[in-house]
């Protein structure tokens, strides 16, 4: 039998080389991610359901990792609410930054955000209920041909 060990995986990570040298980024675990959404409100109303389509929930997951992206990259590397490393990861330019970004949401959610948006949904709607519509035969139907053990079929050769 598998033991938990056995099934998880080792924790994956991602090099970054910068000229600088080298950092290290993980996938965010739930209570780093939780501790993330807590901070920030346009986060915050993401995760509560408070988004009505696709576009938005898009336009405010991209508002919401612009206002996070320090303390997203500070926990990646191991630095969760850090302030000094929050505040340093906050200063790299755009293109340092989506550099991080990148690994880190597939190293997090290596199905997708749509995916894991979709199982959290489900997890706190509960599961619906799909309507299956299924026919069933009440009476049997007659079949056209004889039976084989009638006198009147012919005998199968063997």
């Amino acid at each position: 039998m598998a033991d938990l060990l056995d099934i998880v995986p080792a924790i994956s990570t991602h090099c970054i080389k910068d000229g600088a040298g080298r950092c290290y980024v993980r996938g965010l675990t739930i209570p780093a991610l939780a501790t993330i959404i807590a901070r920030f409100p346009t986060l915050k109303r993401i995760a509560s359901g408070g988004v009505s389509n696709n576009e938005e929930f898009i336009a405010q997951l991209i508002v919401g990792c612009a206002e996070a992206i320090g303390p997203i990259i500070a926990a990646a590397s191991g630095h969760l609410g850090e302030a000094e490393y929050e505040k340093r990861a906050s200063e790299l330019s755009p293109e340092q930054q989506l550099k991080f970004l990148e690994p880190i949401v597939w190293l997090t959610f290596p199905n997708g955000i749509g995916s894991f948006a979709a199982t959290v949904m489900r997890l706190i709607g509960g599961a619906k209920e799909e309507k299956q519509v299924v026919k069933v035969r009440l009476r049997q139907s007659r079949s056209t041909s004889p039976l084989s053990s009638d006198a009147g079929s012919h005998p199968t050769m063997q």
